[in-house]
């Protein structure tokens, strides 16, 4: 039995590796299909950079280092919608440079000791993007952080000064706690709040804000459909052995044409995975994009590439000639690549959208990695897409074999 399984995993081994030598052999169309997605990719992430989001990166260099300094940049990354990086100034203008932040603030040395004594002018300077349309609403909220401290300051002041007026004893404490008071009256509510809401319908609905880069979410759409593309065209070798008579041969010998089957399956999952891999090295190399965030990502592609292979051998097994799998598989990848969200930021979209995607492979597909990009290393988040996808890949599979059958039995 064991030399049987043996001889089995050998015969598959040496089928898959000729027919992926095969695919592999046009050089000039798998590297297309690297090339190509990554050109589009940012040309579309450049575009796209400015969509609606709601968060705005901010560099903070803290040339102060104090109590004041650490405690502003602490309160700023707390508040919602703010994403802050902190940074040396040189850093911090290339990634404004780089249109990694849209605002640099830069807290400057003596930053603390100026508001004790009561000054506010020269203690913070910024430096915007020409294309920032947040710089002056950012800067209030960085504004009213400082007058906080000042108001603290001031009160502190105003009571120690009325304690000596009136001959009190002033403990070492008292301008402290006088500033601790003054806080707790910014908490646990400031004194005016922004309640966002979007309007549909005519009705307002709360909505949960949620933002993924316009480079990443364009970067995983454009692989999800050339791989697609990859697979389509690379199962046209199922139409030719059947027309050459290769099949019919195949046939002949024992569970041999099962054997070529499945071996074509292997090859074009090392061949599409492999897609992915370099895809995905070059994006982060090149343009510091990163659409995996751990293996689970890589079951995700995992699962929509096995789907994608099915729908192949399916469409592959009912179709006639290869012209019309090369004129048909454009038509079907665009179409589906729509309808499933490839070519929009797919957490931007309508509820009425989304439902549309979920008609399509590449709908699930991103539906699962842009699930793993919001909850990273979560298994729970990608149980249904990958459970669709595996699912497509269940029905299509057995069929696509059971129909090659019997046109070679005939």
């Amino acid at each position: 039995m064991e030399c049987r399984m043996i001889g089995v995993n050998m015969k598959l081994l040496i089928i898959t590796g000729y027919k992926l030598k095969m695919m592999l052999s046009d050089r000039l169309f798998f590297a297309a299909m690297v090339i190509i997605p990554l050109l589009i990719t940012i040309a579309s992430g450049y575009a796209l950079r400015y969509e609606k989001s709601n968060v705005i990166p901010i560099a903070i260099v803290d040339e102060d280092n104090s109590g004041y300094s650490r405690t502003l940049v602490d309160r700023l990354a707390e508040k919602e919608g703010f994403k802050i990086e902190s940074a040396t100034g040189e850093k911090a203008l290339e990634m404004l440079k780089g249109s990694k932040v849209e605002e640099v603030f830069i807290i400057k040395k003596g930053f603390e000791g100026k508001i004790v004594n009561g000054e506010n002018q020269g203690i913070i300077d910024l430096i915007k993007s020409p294309s920032s349309f947040s710089a002056d609403f950012v800067s209030e909220v960085v504004a009213g952080e400082v007058i906080r401290f000042i108001t603290g300051n001031m009160a502190a002041d105003w009571v120690v000064g009325q304690y000596e007026k009136n001959g009190k004893p002033v403990s070492d404490t008292l301008a402290d706690e006088v500033i601790s008071y003054t806080d707790m009256q910014w908490d646990p509510k400031p004194l005016m709040t922004i309640n966002y809401q979007e309007m549909e319908g005519g009705a307002a609905k709360e909505v949960q804000r949620v933002y993924i880069p316009a480079a990443t979410a364009t970067s995983a759409g454009i692989i999800v459909v050339f791989i697609m593309f990859f697979v389509l065209f690379s199962s046209g070798w199922l139409i030719e052995e059947r027309r050459n008579g290769t099949l019919k041969r195949l046939i002949s010998g024992p569970d041999a044409l099962i054997y070529s089957f499945f071996g074509n399956i292997f090859a074009l999952i090392i061949s599409g995975m492999l897609q992915v891999a370099l895809f995905s090295v070059i994006d982060k190399l090149l343009f510091d994009v990163d659409i995996f965030t751990g293996i689970l990502s890589y079951l995700v592609f995992f699962a929509y590439l096995l789907s994608v292979i099915s729908i192949s051998l399916f469409l592959s097994s009912i179709l006639k000639t290869p012209a019309q799998l090369q004129a048909g598989a454009p038509v079907f990848v665009l179409l589906t690549g729509f309808a499933g969200g490839c070519f929009w930021n797919f957490v931007e979209v309508s509820d009425r959208l989304k439902v549309l995607s979920k008609l399509t492979p590449q709908g699930w597909a991103l539906e699962g990695i842009n699930r793993l990009l919001l909850y990273p290393g979560s298994l729970s988040v990608i149980a249904l897409p990958v459970t669709v996808l595996l699912g497509i890949s269940l029905i299509l599979i057995p069929l696509s074999y059971i129909i090659i059958e019997k046109q070679v039995a005939k």
